[in-house]
């Protein structure tokens, strides 16, 4: 008999602590849960027997009552000049969540807007040595996915380099295992120089222009990344979607005309 009270005191006990755990989530103070639930045992009562179940002091009662109150949780009638307290239907829970939904649907909107905000601020970052560059192209690596855009107008004298050179045709051996939809628009000056740098890779798509056009400049997802190779290679990324599209128009618009 006594292994089945301690059995029964267990139990109650973990049940008394997931109600109270479960509410607390819900957004009910300790306090309001314990005089919520007093009340939904004791039916309807004055703050006396509420003190008692609750184990809490008559004036931090009333108080609790009235913020109850404001919830929809409780409910009074006047018994011979004495308020008498009910607990309102548990289901009125639903009903202040469903609220709680309706207001935060208002309000995603604006947290959304504010959040395209964000987004559209313009970043810029620099990255400058050759250990801040390689990471950079990393970096682009593990943004991009099949299928993105990686466009980009070439260098000049750069490809004299052997460094540049080497560094740039296994970075395009890269966007080929990754199925990038790679273009590179190149000078006519400089057509020997950038065919012999990428002979190598496949996957590539070049084509040049008599055009002046900007040099070492990468457009991507949002950003346009100008480069500068030399003894300490230089690049400076810009977040900004507006850019992007200004670059990515004026690439397109001399791809079309561009020969291979």
């Amino acid at each position: 008999m006594a292994v089945s009270i301690e059995k029964f005191y267990i139990e109650e006990y973990s049940k008394n602590n997931m109600e109270l755990e479960l509410l607390q989530e819900l957004g009910f103070t300790p306090r309001e849960i314990k005089v919520y639930l007093a009340l939904l045992e004791l039916g309807s009562t004055t703050v006396g027997p509420i003190a008692t179940k609750s184990k809490l002091q008559s004036s931090k009662i009333y108080e609790t009552l009235e913020k109850l109150k404001e919830k929809g949780l409780v409910s009074y009638v006047i018994i011979s000049k004495t308020k008498h307290f009910q607990a309102s239907d548990p289901k009125e829970i639903l009903n202040i969540l469903d609220e709680k939904r309706r207001k935060f649907k208002d309000l995603l909107e604006e947290l959304k807007l504010k959040q395209k905000y964000s987004e559209s601020k313009q970043i810029s970052t620099v990255y400058e040595g050759f250990k801040s560059f390689k990471a950079l192209f990393n970096k682009i690596l593990d943004e991009l996915n099949h299928g993105d855009e990686y466009w980009a107008f070439a260098f000049k004298n750069e490809y004299r380099s052997p460094s540049a050179s080497i560094f740039l045709s296994n970075f395009h051996k890269k966007l080929e295992d990754k199925k990038i939809d790679d273009k590179v628009l190149g000078h006519t000056s400089v057509k020997k120089i950038i065919n012999k740098s990428f002979e190598k890779n496949k996957n590539i798509n070049i084509r040049f222009t008599k055009n002046e056009t900007p040099l070492g400049v990468i457009i991507i997802k949002n950003k346009v990344i100008n480069l500068i190779w030399g003894e300490r290679p230089t690049a400076i990324e810009i977040t900004s979607e507006q850019i992007y599209k200004q670059y990515r128009n004026f690439f397109l618009e001399l791809w079309t005309n561009a020969k291979p």
